[in-house]
């Protein structure tokens, strides 16, 4: 074989060769589940990328789910999951086509004679020898540009998994205030029907009755928009996780105690600087940039190359054969557009590299700093707010029990005492909340992630069993209060019945002895 025709044969086979080779299966997706994994624990399944159909319906879990288990079921059942993982199928075959060159081109010709009716062949094979030698700069950078994009994908999934621990507190949250304010409704009633007992025995006026009833109807407004909103939020929960809102699935009763933050800003701040996946994104993006920016000033006065082989068969039967090369001279272009193209690409790269930084030092700093505020904000709830109010309470109680205090003065200091067990619970939602932010900021698991945690007050210690009897709260220890054991004493007296004094005494009227001034609470006339 004629020697030419032997350089174009290996060539050939060569990017045959090259082109056989294809990616493993797993390839993006198993780094990519890497990196989530080492920041959060868990990671979605490997063959989330490889799904070409939508998933089976998904197993709704049968015991209270936890924050761990909603991001779970987020990683097994979000449409997002697929979406991203869709992103890393497009950045593979990226790298796939960087790794193959053009295919040859192959000519063939027939010409005929007019006059003998003679025929000339020819034929030509030629390969795009610009391709050749630019292959391993494009493989190079299309392999960075995957493993950015694996970097950029696992930042959104961490992302979501915040989502779902911020809707999680929310739900619970949600739950427990929805409750807090069935409970404030209720007292709100009971009062509102005490008190049309006394307007009916003549011992408070009109204002008065229309007061209560119109604070009764109020706090029941408030109670039916927290269950919509507890509604709301458990339908945003069940979005993010991939199950049916109307599915019996149920949360766990109680958020944790907020822990105080045992770590310094510079602590987390370093944490960030190693952590955060989108921060290390854009600087390999920055680094392929210079990379490109380098090669297109390289090869700038490269344009297109073919080599080829070229035969013809001649009409008087003479075989014409030999080597082809066709080249593209840099006369009107010569790289100028590619190359200003590629320096304005690494300009907005490293901007963006900048406001990022800037953005994490920000964010780390505002974020542990709103972390510790919401701490002594909840502390302060649980140290001194809610045990003033139970002090109230257990003063009030013993007053009305020696009637000095009326018993619309006994609820509204009852009613007061819940919604600061409201706001209470409010604040725990909030410092967990800034928490998951706080954790987003660093890109990872905080220092003190791995700590025993203890229960907040939860709604079963505030609202107790109607057979629980009265607590003497003027005896409790609040600063070694048990949360989990933590009770306010039912806003009537129980679930069914007003609260009552010590001696039980029939509602008064205009009948009784005159002088008695406890037993009659006569406020003024009846209109």
């Amino acid at each position: 074989m004629h020697l030419p025709l032997r350089l174009a044969t290996v060539t050939v086979a060569l990017a045959a060769l090259t082109g056989c080779a294809s990616l493993p299966s797993d390839r993006g997706y198993a780094e990519t589940g890497e990196l989530i994994a080492a920041r959060r624990g868990m990671a979605p399944p490997g063959d989330a990328g490889l799904a070409s159909a939508a998933i089976a319906a998904p197993d709704i879990p049968t015991q209270p789910v936890t924050a761990d288990q909603a991001v779970r079921l987020a990683f097994l059942y979000n449409p997002t999951i697929r979406q991203e993982y869709a992103r890393l199928g497009l950045g593979r075959a990226e790298l796939e086509a960087a790794r193959r060159l053009s295919n040859p081109s192959v000519g063939y010709s027939h010409l005929h004679s007019r006059d003998n009716g003679a025929a000339q062949i020819g034929r030509s094979l030629s390969l795009s020898f610009t391709d050749l030698l630019l292959l391993p700069a494009r493989q190079r950078f299309a392999s960075g540009q995957l493993q950015r994009l694996q970097k950029d994908v696992a930042a959104e999934l961490l992302n979501l998994a915040k989502e779902v621990e911020v809707a999680w507190f929310a739900a619970i949250s949600a739950d427990q205030v929805s409750s807090m304010r069935e409970l404030v409704a209720s007292s709100a009633e009971h009062s509102a029907a005490l008190a049309q007992r006394f307007f009916d025995a003549g011992n408070i006026n009109r204002l008065q009755l229309d007061q209560e009833y119109a604070a009764s109807a109020q706090a029941r407004i408030g109670a039916v928009r927290a269950v919509a909103e507890a509604l709301r939020a458990r339908s945003a929960l069940a979005t993010l996780m991939g199950l049916p809102a109307s599915a019996n699935w149920t949360l766990a009763a109680n958020l944790a105690a907020p822990p105080e933050a045992d770590f310094s800003a510079d602590q987390l701040l370093r944490l960030a600087l190693t952590q955060r996946l989108d921060l290390s994104a854009v600087q390999q993006e920055v680094a392929l940039h210079e990379d490109l920016l380098g090669v297109t000033r390289r090869w700038r006065w490269l344009g297109a190359v073919e080599a080829g082989y070229n035969a013809e068969h001649e009409i008087d039967g003479d075989v014409i054969r030999g080597p082809s090369l066709t080249l593209e001279l840099p006369i009107f272009n010569q790289g100028q557009a590619a190359i200003a193209r590629a320096q304005a690409e690494l300009v907005d790269a490293r901007a963006r590299l900048d406001a990022l930084s800037y953005a994490v030092h920000s964010s780390v700093s505002l974020n542990l700093e709103r972390l510790r505020l919401a701490r002594d904000i909840a502390e302060r709830y649980r140290s001194v707010l809610v045990p003033r109010r139970e002090g109230i309470v257990a003063r009030s109680q013993e007053q009305f029990n020696f009637m000095l205090i009326g018993v619309f003065e006994l609820i509204v200091a009852k009613q007061q005492a819940y919604d600061a067990y409201q706001e209470y619970l409010e604040a725990v939602r909030d410092y967990w909340t800034i928490r998951a932010e706080l954790r987003q900021s660093v890109g990872g698991r905080l220092p003190d992630d791995e700590q025993a945690l203890e229960p907040s007050i939860g709604v079963d210690a505030v609202l107790p069993s109607t057979s629980a009897p009265m607590m003497d709260h003027s005896k409790m220890d609040h600063s070694k209060m048990d949360h989990s054991k933590m009770a306010m004493p039912p806003a009537n007296g129980g679930a069914t019945e007003s609260p009552q004094p010590a001696s039980p005494a029939p509602v008064p009227n205009k009948a009784q002895t005159p002088g008695d001034e406890h037993a009659t609470h006569d406020h003024g006339d009846t209109p």
